[in-house]
């Protein structure tokens, strides 16, 4: 089985990483809707951290794993 996964890192003013995480992505996302996203995220102010506001975009990456159960 295949699992597709969406991490999004943003930055808060003590530029540390707060990650979110999306399961099943759109197999044909391109970086610019990525980025586009996290942009309106930031501006919408929609999350933040323990330690204020999101303030800039710290990177994304789409994480694909197989998984092979084991049967016994």
């Amino acid at each position: 089985m295949e699992k597709t996964k969406l991490e999004m890192d943003f930055l808060d003013p003590l530029n540390k990483v707060t990650r979110i995480s999306l399961d099943d992505p759109r197999t044909d996302l391109v970086p610019s809707e990525i980025q586009s996203a996290m942009e309106n995220i930031i501006a919408q102010n929609i999350f933040s951290s323990k330690e204020g506001d999101f303030v800039a975009i710290g990177g994304a990456r789409v994480i694909t794993t197989n998984i092979n159960e084991m049967e016994f």
